[in-house]
């Protein structure tokens, strides 16, 4: 017993000094979220709220998403996406002309790219001028990339036949960049260097004994395709905007994984809704009625002890809660009254989310503050 102790004591104390003092300030980000028939926009730690604009009535907001330098909102509302630049002067939002299905937002806010009319098909829709032009590619997990730091635009996505990337204006010059594709859950990376999806594994069912499963990889899009395992049960759900974290579902624990390293820290009970642009912080929805919640979940690869920087494991319990597949890497948030809470990945794996906002009724997602 004293020897587990003294090993759970160093992977707490690794953990304090793995990242620098939290920023409490949090580089100058806020939170949106969507309440009633609005959407409003607070502080990270819940202050300061102020209505950003109107919904419909009964409006059911599914996804908020954002550029990296926090200048344009897109948003999923009733399956329909809209969007609305963050002036600080806009109050409604603009229809796009995107089918029901995902759709990712580039990084310097310009293009959204979302599912055609035609399912096997995705738009590349303009912000600026409102013209889309049609690509013959799945839209699920694809993403524009570039455009920022003088890095040309491209588009990101996978088939049957391996995972692609090609110039957004000339998408049939493409290059594969690695040769297998997921079975599901694809989600490349702002800067197109890497993608997580769910891949056909070998995986232990007992001491002696293996069997086939599913387990989550990030893979290396530089056209060998490497791969390295992560949360085994995990599905990627969002990219930090410097594509260095990730948001991960692992059924019911919503958890922030390092892309390098295989450092990961989870909390059981919540939904991801949103990550920081540096991945220290998460957005994560909960119940209101969060009484003596389980401690987050930590676990070193197996045979392994010690700090972060262990490959997972991943193994958390299902709790009777849906691993059914579904399209946009969407994730059911836990049932009843419903709040916003703010997970830190730095400090104690005991330390509990925070609760900034008691009553949300929808998505949310954490805005980037001024560069």
């Amino acid at each position: 017993m004293l020897t587990r102790a003294l090993v759970a004591l160093a992977i707490i104390s690794a953990a304090s000094v793995a990242h620098a003092a939290p920023d409490e300030n949090f580089g100058g980000g806020s939170v949106i979220f969507a309440r009633a028939s609005s959407l409003f926009r607070t502080d990270p730690k819940g202050k300061s709220e102020t209505e950003i604009a109107k919904l419909p009535t009964g409006a059911v907001v599914r996804a908020l998403r954002t550029d990296e330098a926090g200048k344009v909102l897109l948003a999923n509302i009733g399956g329909k996406w809209a969007w609305m630049p963050l002036d600080g002067k806009a109050t409604t939002l603009t229809d796009l002309p995107c089918a029901d299905g995902p759709a990712q937002i580039a990084p310097d806010g310009a293009c959204v790219l979302c599912r055609a009319a035609a399912a096997t098909s995705s738009l590349i829709v303009n912000l600026t001028n409102g013209k889309s032009i049609t690509v013959p590619i799945p839209t699920a997990g694809a993403r524009l990339t570039g455009g920022t730091n003088s890095l040309p635009r491209s588009l990101v996505w996978a088939d049957a036949t391996g995972i692609w990337s090609a110039p957004a204006s000339a998408y049939t010059k493409k290059v594969k960049v690695a040769a297998e594709a997921p079975l599901r859950g694809f989600l490349a990376s702002p800067d197109g260097a890497h993608a997580l999806g769910v891949y056909l594994d070998v995986i232990h069912d007992s001491t002696h004994t293996t069997k086939p499963g599913e387990m989550l990889f990030t893979v290396a899009l530089d056209g060998d395709g490497p791969k390295r395992k992560a949360i085994r049960n995990g599905v990627g759900a969002e990219w930090s905007h410097d594509s260095k974290w990730s948001l991960v579902q692992d059924k019911n624990s919503a958890c922030i994984m390092k892309l390098n390293g295989g450092e990961y820290k989870c909390w059981r009970g919540f939904t991801g809704a949103s990550i920081a642009p540096d991945g220290q912080w998460a957005l994560l929805v909960g119940s209101q009625n969060r009484a003596a919640p389980p401690p987050p979940k930590k676990k070193p690869a197996k045979g392994k002890k010690g700090p972060p920087g262990a490959e997972p494991s991943g193994e958390a319990e299902n709790n009777g809660e849906s691993d059914e597949e579904v399209d946009d890497v969407e994730v059911a948030p836990p049932s009843g009254p419903l709040a916003l809470y703010r997970a830190q990945l730095s400090g104690a794996y005991t330390t509990s989310p925070a609760l900034i906002v008691k009553t949300i009724d929808g998505a949310a997602v954490w805005v980037p503050g001024a560069n």
